[in-house]
């Protein structure tokens, strides 16, 4: 905490900027990575100036603890480096000692006076709700992060630099107003079409192909039909559901959970309960007098202004009243009384019970089946691991599969062709547990050679499987695959009918004729699509017919692939509507200012390591992050 103290102290507006390009730049990997005039303490030099493993290190591991923290979890070393942590941290401190070093050729320098007086006037510096600087508080972030005063204005002597090289490349660059209005217009416009959807149906139904047709489109696209290839695959699945059904459970056994569990089987005693709560035990015992002598639960609730929804608990178990007492004696009064006064957990109450549903229970025949099953499920469970322990000391001894299965009279499934999709020559997924798994390991594993074993979520079980063959992929015949290319045949030929029929409807259009002529001709209602927006996929209009939609003129019109395949969209432009200059626009030409600064930066930065020469010690940088020297 005490370091993000002083990291937060020494940021600003212009730190931010900073590290937006130093995040996405990574110029300097491309301009040398060689492994010359280094120490060994040291991950990259720019112009002379090594930077220290040591430093790297301690700025990698923050920023992946900052990370870590931000989402949640840790970060392990390979994740980090698969985000590309290491190289956004070496190439923020070689950008920061690319700008220190031009800023020593030039000869710049900051004060003394000027560290103290910025030291003294950051707010991140003070104790918290402290209105001034104080050096005691001051002294105990620096020991907390093992910094020296002499360290700390050192970095913050060259921070101070940075952000003042910074400032004079340009900040708060002028963009240019036709630039500006040129975003607007593009981010903001707005576009109406009036159009006719050419769907298959427009089409019309197309003629049966020919044995001839189906065989020459079976020539040309052979390849498309080909079988891929298959795995034969032996799969041992040990599941509760696999051991339960081996499982014997007596008629003794079953009863006696039915009488255990009562209540799983039936529904409980429900009754409808009514209560007044009174604040004290002589207003209770009032209302109960008044009711024995002749007045009604109801009578009392509205003298005390209440309404039916203030008094009534709903027709409810036992259980799911709150109170405990005012619960035993709901349960206990004849359904139509009404109690005594109870002193219950928010006063004094009086309990009415119109009515009462007695408790009901399905017979044990009913669901005998069902408790032997749960019973049966319940003990496989209790059995899966020592069953798994007996399958692995039979793998140990070198028993194949269907040996292990027959012994331990386990089911052992042979899936003789599975695609890598998991499917079999019909195109049925194949049903076995942990599928994906086993695919994927089956088409990575050579044949006959064992496998790890598969744990399956929840607790749900084990799988041991092995690859018994390998089905190559092959062409198939014209019989084979006839099926598939009748139905491929027709899907084209509709898709081309579709866009014939649209073809012709936008060549009318573009010729000249109204669009609602052109709809009226082919019997297709004209539809009209309002606010249309660039980039935003508008059924029918898909993101495409949008595109072609903002690049057709006003009154323009165009011919696009709908949402649907193979439907199709004839348009024309009908309105365009541009909002007028608002505070929008200051965004814009913020976000634009501050790209542009960032652009400049970037190139500048670039520059300079190309003049000074950047060296990254590969060897240095991978051990520093966990890698191999190889990595």
């Amino acid at each position: 905490m005490a370091l993000q103290t002083l990291r937060k102290g020494a940021s600003g507006w212009i730190a931010k900027i900073f590290l937006v390009v130093l995040t996405l730049s990574f110029l300097v990997w491309g301009i040398a990575d060689v492994f010359r005039g280094f120490g060994a303490s040291s991950v990259a030099s720019v112009g002379g100036t090594d930077i220290s493993a040591n430093e790297f290190r301690a700025r990698y591991l923050e920023q992946v603890q900052q990370i870590g923290r931000r989402t949640g979890r840790g970060l392990s070393p390979e994740q980090a480096r698969a985000l590309g942590v290491d190289r956004q941290v070496l190439n923020q401190m070689i950008a920061d000692a690319t700008l220190e070093a031009e800023g020593k050729r030039l000869g710049l320098a900051v004060s003394n006076a000027q560290v103290a007086d910025a030291i003294a006037a950051n707010p991140a510096y003070r104790r918290p709700g402290a209105a001034a600087f104080d050096p005691a508080y001051f002294n105990q972030l620096l020991r907390q992060n093992s910094l020296t005063e002499a360290r700390f204005v050192q970095l913050e002597r060259a921070r101070m630099l940075r952000d003042q090289m910074i400032q004079s490349l340009g900040t708060g660059l002028a963009v240019p107003a036709v630039l500006v209005d040129a975003v607007h217009r593009y981010e903001s416009e707005a576009r109406d079409a009036t159009y006719i959807l050419v769907t298959a149906e427009a089409a019309g139904e197309q003629p049966a192909p020919t044995e001839d047709q189906l065989r020459a489109f079976y020539d040309a696209h052979k390849i498309t039909f080909r079988a891929p290839e298959y795995r034969k695959v032996s799969v041992l699945a040990l599941t509760p559901e696999a051991l339960a059904a081996h499982v014997a459970v007596s008629a003794e056994d079953a009863r006696a959970f039915y009488d255990r569990e009562q209540v799983s089987f039936g529904t409980p005693e429900r009754r409808e309960v009514r209560q007044i709560v009174f604040p004290t035990p002589e207003d209770a015992a009032a209302a109960s007098d008044k009711i024995k002598a002749g007045a009604s639960f109801d009578d009392i609730a509205a003298a005390r202004g209440l309404k039916p929804t203030d008094t009534d608990l709903g027709l409810v178990a036992k259980s799911a009243i709150l109170d405990p007492k005012i619960a035993e004696v709901a349960f206990l009064i004849v359904p139509g009384g009404t109690s005594a006064p109870i002193e219950g957990r928010f006063g004094f109450a009086l309990v009415n019970v119109p009515r009462a549903e007695p408790a009901s229970r399905k017979p044990f025949d009913e669901v005998k089946s069902e408790i032997e099953t749960e019973l049966a499920l319940a003990k496989a469970r209790r059995e899966l691991l020592d069953q798994h322990d007996a399958v692995e000391d039979e793998r140990a001894s070198g028993s194949t599969l269907g040996e292990i299965a027959k012994k331990l009279s386990l089911p052992l499934s042979v899936i003789d062709a599975v695609d890598r999709s998991g499917r079999d020559p019909a195109g049925n997924p194949v049903e076995i547990p942990g599928r994906a798994e086993v695919v994927s390991g089956a088409f990575a594993a050579p044949v006959g050679v064992e496998t790890d074993t598969i744990q399956l979520p929840g607790n749900g079980g084990f799988v041991w499987f092995q690859t018994d063959a390998v089905i190559p992929a092959r062409d198939r015949t014209f019989e084979e695959a006839r099926a598939e290319v009748e139905a491929r045949f027709k899907q084209e030929a509709l898709a081309k009918a579709v866009e014939a029929k649209a073809q012709a409807l936008f060549d009318q259009a573009k010729a000249g004729t109204l669009l609602a002529q052109v709809a009226g001709g082919a019997d297709l209602p004209l539809k009209v699509a309002e606010g249309l927006r660039r980039g935003r996929a508008t059924p029918p209009f898909s993101v495409e017919a949008i595109t072609e939609v903002f690049s057709a003129k006003d009154g323009g019109v165009g011919l696009a692939p709908a949402a649907e395949a193979p439907d199709r969209v004839v348009f024309q432009v009908s309105k365009i509507t541009v909002p007028p200059e608002g505070p929008q626009d200051q965004q814009i030409a913020a976000q634009l200012s501050a790209q542009m600064e960032n652009d400049l930066l970037v190139q500048y930065l670039g520059a300079l390591q190309q003049q000074f020469g950047v060296t990254v010690n590969q060897r240095v940088l991978s051990q520093s992050v966990g890698a191999g020297a190889g990595s």
